[in-house]
Formats: structure tokens, sequence, C-alpha cells
């Protein structure tokens, strides 16, 4: 059994002691007796004429200091073991040259929350064991040409919430072993053609509020491994045919909050790997033919908060193991489907709720969908006979009619109850009475649309506070 330290007993073993001859820096004995060094309130000079040996210690951290530069001669030291270097918030403005060449063990850099303007190429130089590098919340606005030449092992790159607008065509050159790239909240406006060129072992690229506009037909080359997209929070509003082609090993596609108004013919063709489509929150209305074509493995798309008044089918009939569809909260009075529809088989969760329906052929929907298990209507327009009609023959199917999503039986009665208790009485005494739309009908009186205009006003509350 593998030994392990209660959290007392761990810190009882930790030691404090100030380094020889060194009032600025203590080193912190683990429970492995491993050297780890503090140093506070120095400069780059401080390191210069740093003389403690090094070989035992793997740690090194600069709380409260000031760096400015880091050049080949900031951390003259001689033999180390350092695995782990700190210098996060050192108000650090450039790397020179070499500026990390003597540490040939490092595996950690965190250089977090500086001043960051300008790295040189061959900063890195020499850092060949290194695995995770962050450069988040600095300055940086260009990545240049081999930025990062020497990071032949590094898994993770962490360039967030800098000011990157431009990114050279060679800056990710020799990164042949990156796994995760994160160039999150930046200025990046377009992905240029083959921007992630080396990056052949990506597999999470996340891209996320930024104000990208246009994505190259050719941006995504070279990134066959990749599993995770995420470009939520940006401002595309078009893609072309086979934008995403490339990217044969996908799984998850986030485009959340962008300005998408229509899905162009072949838009994700070649994702035949993708397993989650994400694109709520954008203002698509249609849907062109063929535009979700070639998603061969696709279960869940998500389509909640767009401009949608009319859906056809045929969106979705060639997506052949789509499990989950969202439609909600959109403008949908209309969802046209037919008889020479092909049959969708892998369907089991629908939700159409919070739309303009009054009524669609349940009976042929079913046919052409013989395997939908819940269908969630909450907030439509039905009246309430077709309300009841329809409950009564997708219960004999053993389907669920939701009014909710959390998809409670009792819950649906009781609202049937609320809206036609003449015509179907089914209120008793263990249902729970906890209806919140007593209407259905679009048409009906003022009174009823203010209660549903009160009743979105509410719901969107609640979503925004969660």
């Amino acid at each position: 059994m593998a030994k392990w330290f209660p959290p007392m007993i761990l810190m009882a073993l930790i030691q404090t002691t100030n380094l020889e001859g060194d009032g600025s820096c203590q080193t912190h004995l683990s429970a492995f007796r491993w050297p780890q060094i503090t140093c506070t309130n120095v400069d780059s000079r401080f390191f210069q004429s740093f003389t403690v040996p090094l070989n035992r210690t793997h740690w090194i951290k600069c709380a409260n200091c000031t760096l400015d530069v880091i050049d080949e001669k900031t951390f003259d030291f001689t033999r180390n073991n350092v695995s782990y270097l700190e210098l996060q918030s050192c108000r650090i403005r450039s790397l020179e040259k070499l500026a990390f060449n003597r540490f040939f063990l490092l595996k950690t850099l965190n250089l977090r929350r500086n001043e960051l303007s300008s790295i040189q190429a061959d900063a890195f130089i020499g850092l060949k064991r290194l695995l995770h590098l962050d450069l988040s919340s600095n300055y940086l606005t260009i990545l240049t040409d081999n930025m990062f030449a020497g990071l032949v092992n590094l898994d993770i790159l962490n360039l967030n919430k800098n000011q990157i607008f431009h990114v050279q065509p060679y800056a990710f050159t020799g990164l042949v072993n990156l796994k995760y790239l994160y160039l999150n909240n930046n200025d990046l406006k377009r992905l240029d053609e083959r921007m992630f060129r080396d990056l052949s072992n990506l597999k999470i690229l996340y891209l996320e509020h930024n104000q990208i506009v246009e994505i190259h037909q050719n941006c995504f080359v070279d990134l066959e491994n990749l599993n995770y997209l995420y470009l939520n929070n940006n401002s595309i509003s078009f893609l072309v045919q086979y934008n995403f082609k490339p990217l044969t090993s996908l799984v998850d596609l986030q485009l959340r909050y962008n300005n998408l108004s229509e899905i162009q013919v072949s838009s994700f063709n070649g994702l035949k790997n993708l397993r989650y489509l994400y694109l709520s929150n954008n203002k698509i209305s249609a849907v062109k033919p063929y535009g979700f074509i070639g998603l061969d493995s696709l279960e869940v798309l998500d389509l909640v908060r767009n401009n949608f008044e009319r859906i056809e089918y045929s969106y979705f009939d060639k997506i052949e193991n789509l499990q989950i569809l969202w439609l909600n909260n959109n403008s949908i009075s209309n969802f046209d489907i037919n008889y020479k529809s092909e049959v969708q088989k892998s369907l089991v969760v629908l939700d159409l709720s919070h739309n303009n329906i009054s009524s669609y052929d349940y009976e042929l929907f079913y046919e052409k969908m013989p395997n939908i298990k819940e269908i969630v209507l909450e907030q439509n327009c039905f009246s309430c006979d077709f309300f009841v009609s329809m409950f009564n023959y997708y219960r004999d199917k053993n389907v669920s009619i939701c009014i909710s999503s959390w998809c409670d039986y009792n819950e649906t009665l009781t609202y049937i109850d609320d809206i036609c208790p003449e015509e179907y009485p089914t209120t008793t005494e263990n249902t729970i009475h906890n209806s919140t739309d007593l209407s259905t009908d679009c048409a009906s009186a003022v009174f009823v649309k203010t209660l549903l205009f009160v009743h979105c006003i509410i719901s969107s509350t609640l979503l925004l506070t969660f």
C-alpha cells in the first residue's frame, strides 16, 4: 500500500529556515527532505551573485520581486536540479535570448501576471524538458516566428488574458508535442491559413472570448489529432464549406455566443468523429441543404436561443446517430415534416420548449422518430384539446411529454388538469399541484399573454442568476 501523510502530520514535517548567509530567501524542507526556496523582494541582480547550492533544490519561487528583464546572466547558476520555477507577479517586461538556459531540468515555468510585452526568439532555448509554460495575464500582442523554439517536449502552453492580435506563420514551430493551447481572452480577429502548423499532437484548443470574425478555410490544417475546439464568445458570422474538414479527430466543437445567421452547405463536413456540437446563442434562422452533412457520429446538437421561426425535419435526417436535439428558446411556430422524410431512428430527447408551436403532426412525427423517449414542450401555444390528444397518443407509445427539463410525469398530469379540468380530470390526492403556466393558446386573451410575458421575465432572470 502506498504511504500517505494526514495534513497535520505533513505540516509538522515541513520546516522553515533561513538560507545561510542570506535573509532574502528561505528554504522549506519538505516531508521528503527536498529544499524548496522562496525569495522575497529581490531584483534581477540578486540572482547573479546567488551562491546557495541548488543541486538538491527542486522548486524556486520569487515573491514580490522586481526582475524587469531576464537574460542569460540573470540566473547565472551552476549545476542545479530545479524542476519548478515560479516567477509570478515579478514585474518582468522582457525575456531575452537564453533567459533560462541554466535550468536544463526545468519542467514547469510560471510567468503569470507580469508585464511581459517582448519575448525574443531563443528565449526558451535549453528547456528541453519543460512540460508546462504559463504566460497568462501579460501584455503580449504578437506571437513572433520561433518564439517557442527549443520547447520540444512542452505539453501545456497558457497564453490566456494577453492582448494578442496577430500570430506570425511560424510562431508555434517546434512545439511538436504540445497537447493543450490556451488563447482565451485575447484580441484575435482572424484565424489565418495554417495558423497552427506543426501542432500535429494538439488535443485541446481554447480560443474563447476573442474578437474572431473570420476563419480561413485552411486554418486548421495539421490539427488532425485535435479533440476539443472552443470558439465561444467571438464574432464569427460565417462558416465556409469544409471549414473544419482537417479536424478528423474532433469530438467536441463549441461555437456559442457568436453571430452566425445560417448554416452553410457542408459547414461541418469532414467532422466524422464529432459527437457534440454547440451552436446556442447565435442568430441562426436557417440551415442550407446539407448544412449538417458529414456529421456521422454526432450525438448532441445544441441550437438553443437562435432565431428559428420554422424548422424543417430534413435539417436533421442525415445525422444518423443524433440522440439529443435542443431547439428550445427560439421562435418556432412551424415544425415541417412529411411522409417522404427519412426515418431518424436514433433521436431520444427533443426539447422544443419556449417556442410558438400550436400544432404539428405528432403521429407522423413518431413514425419518423420511433425511438423518441422525451419531448419537452413547456411554454408553447397548444390548445387544450390538442395537448391532451397528443399526450394520450404518446403515453400509449411510452413517450414522455414534459413541461420542464426534468420531465416529471406527475407534473405534466397536474399541468393538464390545470388547463383543461373538465376535458381531462387527472388530479389525485397524491398529485403535486405546481404548475407555473396555465395557458396553452397563443391566440388567447390579453391577460394570458401578459402572464406568459411575466413568466418569461422570471425564467430569464433565474437563468441569468444561475
